[in-house]
This record gives structure tokens, sequence and C-alpha cells, in this order.
């Protein structure tokens, strides 16, 4: 019985292992699309429920203007939590110093997966020069730098990274959302086939209406890599729309796992 048999029977494969790359929590902030989010307890149970294995979160006071106090969080939960909350420390480039300090002390912890930037939320655009001492710092490191994207909203065009990474071909860059629109999952899809180190987090493509089948083959599958965004996107929306496709398992294992543990050499999941 294969993956999709499995689900469809009312059971989850024994073994296989799901990583949420994107996520956010929080302790009932309002965040900045007014979705009031889940207590943390209640959206690690239903991310246990649907099999997922661990996630990685970036904290909602980070994109509410509070990214010192809202990484500090994160890294508690991450104790609070271990194995299971893997941590994207944000970066807003208007508290540069103290965001810088924290992902200086916390960039070799265990539980940090690398950085988080919301160019709308802070006002600053991915086409601007404010990014540029993050982007040197982390593409010197390899540490990974997942940016929200969405093409309708001027600060946050996936298109507009082209000249960010002539400037920094080494960044390791995860496009959250793929851009949102239509529009912006091809302009994502170009930056994945022109950059080695840029990789797709197909969350939003379900906006695009692209079915799953055939976006992945539009970039290696090496390059997708699974987020869910929640907790302003229902995590058994993006989980089933892996589980019920018609790809073929090994392919939704890659999804699933193995390609954020191979952009990030390091097991997530044991």
């Amino acid at each position: 019985m294969n993956i999709k048999e499995s689900v469809l029977a009312g059971r989850l494969p024994a073994g296989l292992r799901i990583f949420d790359g994107h996520a956010h929590l929080g302790d009932g902030e309002q965040g900045g699309a007014y979705i009031r989010s889940l207590p943390v307890a209640e959206s690690l149970r239903l991310s246990r429920r649907i099999g997922i294995g661990a996630l990685a979160a970036s904290g909602l006071k980070c994109i509410s203007g509070e990214a010192p106090a809202g990484n500090e969080r994160m890294m508690e939960l991450a104790r609070e939590f271990p194995g299971y909350v893997y941590v994207s420390i944000f970066y807003d480039p208007h508290f540069h110093d103290p965001c810088m300090a924290q992902l200086v002390k916390y960039r070799q912890d265990p539980a940090v997966v690398g950085v988080k930037i919301h160019p709308r939320d802070t006002g600053t655009s991915i086409a601007s020069a404010d990014y540029d001492r993050l982007y040197e710092y982390c593409a010197a490191r390899g540490i990974l730098v997942a940016c929200h994207t969405w093409e309708t909203e001027p600060a946050n065009n996936p298109a507009d990274f082209a000249p960010v990474l002539e400037r920094f071909p080494e960044l390791k860059l995860q496009l959250c959302h793929m851009g949102g629109t239509y529009r912006g999952c091809l302009d994502s899809l170009r930056l994945a086939n022109r950059f080695p180190n840029v990789y797709l987090d197909f969350n939003g493509s379900l906006y695009s209406r692209i079915w799953l089948e055939e976006l992945v083959r539009q970039a290696p599958l090496e390059r997708f890599v699974f987020g869910t965004d929640q907790t302003f996107n229902d995590p058994r929306i993006m989980v089933g729309r892996v589980l019920l496709s018609d790809l073929e398992d090994r392919e939704k294992e890659q999804l699933l796992c193995v390609n954020f543990e191979r952009l990030l050499e390091r097991t997530l999941i044991p």
C-alpha cells in the first residue's frame, strides 16, 4: 500500500517523516493577516496529529515589530519542545544590531535552522540594499535565509531577488510561498533554474492554481521544500496536498523532509 492509499484508508504510513520548514508560533498575538493565532500548545498538538515530526518557526511577535523579543521567545519554545520546534531567527533591518547579535549568539545552536525575513511587514523592500549586511553575513557562513514573497506586494516580489543573487551568489535562499500568484510562482521557478542556491517553499503555490504534480517538473525536485505557513494557514491543507498527490512515494518523501535536511546538511527528524 503506497502513501496515498494509506491516507485514503485513514492512516499515516509508519516512518513517514514530515518537516514543516515554514511555520509561525505565538501566544495569541494578532498576526499581520488579522488572523488570531492558535495557542502554541494547540498548534503543536495539531501538527503532531497530522504527522508533522518537527517544524521550523519564527515568532509572531517578530512580524508585529518586536523582533528581538520574539526571537527570545522562540528560543524558549525550542528549549520547551526540544527536537520538535526549530527556530528561524527573525531579522528586521530596523533592529539590525540586536537581531544580528542574536544571530551571532544562536546561529550554531542546534535548534536554529536559519534566518527569516518579512520585507512587507518590516516595510523594507528586498530590492533595496537594506538587507545586504545580512545577506553578506549569511552567504559567507552558509546560513539559510527564508523570505516571505508575494508578487503583488511591491516589497516582496520574488523577481526582485535576481540582482540580490547576482551580488551574493552563495546565498542560500528559501522563497516562501513561491511568490503567491501564478506570475510569482513562474518568477520563482525561473530564479531556481538560474541560481543554484534557491529553494522553493511551495506552500503558497496552491494560490497559483498549478497542480503539484506539474509544478515539481518545472525545476529540480531537490529544490522544493515543504512548509505550511501555520498558524496563518491550516497545516492539514499542505500535508494533504502532498500525501494525496499522484507523485511517487520517493518524490513525496523528498518534498516532505529529505530536501530540507539536504539543504541544511543535517538530520532534523531521526
